[in-house]
């Protein structure tokens, strides 16, 4: 178990944060985002051009041998989305439906790929169909297709628009008020973490990058093979966030101990009874498949986190 040696102080930390505004051009920024969701694709002839999306063959080689990951038949490609490594796309232009380009390109080193980390490589690229995108129009025809509810006009979709932005601002502006005063706390604070704390947190890391893949239905091991990453890469990426979760907790558990904090059995069932509604099961079948204790754990850590962000003094930039 992680040990506390200095615990920071908690109550009144004070940190700047960030004005945010909703503005005019955010609005405008998120219609044309949409106009362009909807954007219809028309055959061209000519050439490939910026903006343009194409469906491509193509073959990655490396020293002259193909390697993992670097191979697809009718891809479709948008030419400046940045999809690709830098060059592939800019290399791109001026290609003709039918024509095959060698591209001579070098992966970045930091590449999840430790094997193609700044190597030299060429992809050899065919261009079977070339589309220019005809962006929607914005009238009550296209916001009607939205099928959004009590939306009927440009009007009520700018209303709309702004309404989802300012709800973006406050939940951005509570992570960043969260995560500056937890950030000052970790630093005032000497915390001894343990390996086997980490690698909880790490695991609780994976598992929600997994649940989140699969709300896209899609599985880790096809995103690691499309991010050209393996299981050694993905655990280097979030290792930070976990040791930075691990020492977070030992202190949260610490201030919980230290305030005497204690979820009541009332406010236990309170929260499983939420968590059948939310999950639309029966209170008996959520009982079956969650630990009560370590519900009640992260209760207490919840009024510990309220606890210090309530004593907390923001200033506004």
């Amino acid at each position: 178990m992680s040990k506390v040696n200095q615990l920071g102080n908690y109550k009144g930390i004070e940190v700047t944060i960030s004005s945010r505004q909703v503005n005019q051009e955010d609005v405008e920024r998120e219609i044309q985002q949409l106009l362009s969701q909807r954007s219809q694709l028309v055959e061209k002839d000519g050439t490939v051009e910026n903006g343009d999306v194409t469906t491509i063959d193509f073959k990655g080689l490396k020293d002259g041998v193909a390697f993992d990951g670097g191979t697809a038949e009718g891809y479709q490609l948008e030419i400046g989305s940045g999809s690709f490594i830098p060059g592939f796309e800019e290399q791109m232009i001026g290609m003709a439906k039918g024509e095959t380009r060698d591209l001579n390109l070098t992966f970045p080193e930091n590449y999840g790929a430790k094997d193609l980390a700044g190597a030299d490589v060429v992809f050899q690229v065919t261009v079977h169909h070339i589309a220019s995108k005809v962006k929607a129009q914005l009238d009550e025809e296209f916001v009607k297709s939205l099928q959004i509810p009590d939306v009927e006009t440009v009007d009520d979709l700018k209303m709309k628009i702004r309404e989802g932005l300012e709800n973006q601002n406050i939940q951005a502006l509570n992570a960043e008020k969260e995560n500056k005063v937890l950030g000052v706390l970790i630093e005032n604070s000497d915390v001894e973490v343990e390996d086997e704390d980490i690698q909880r947190a790490l695991d609780q890391h994976v598992q929600y990058v997994t649940n989140e893949l699969a709300k896209q239905g899609m599985a880790l091991e096809q995103y690691l093979q499309m991010m050209s990453m393996d299981q050694d890469a993905l655990h280097a990426q979030l290792m930070p966030a976990a040791k930075q979760q691990a020492i977070f907790e030992a202190i949260i558990d610490e201030i919980v101990k230290v305030e005497n904090l204690m979820t009541s059995d009332e406010d236990v069932d309170r929260q499983v009874d939420l968590m059948a509604q939310q999950y639309q099961m029966d209170k008996k079948d959520i009982l079956e498949k969650i630990d009560l204790e370590g519900l009640r754990r992260d209760l207490n850590r919840i009024q510990a986190s309220q606890l210090i962000l309530n004593s907390a003094k923001f200033i506004v930039e």
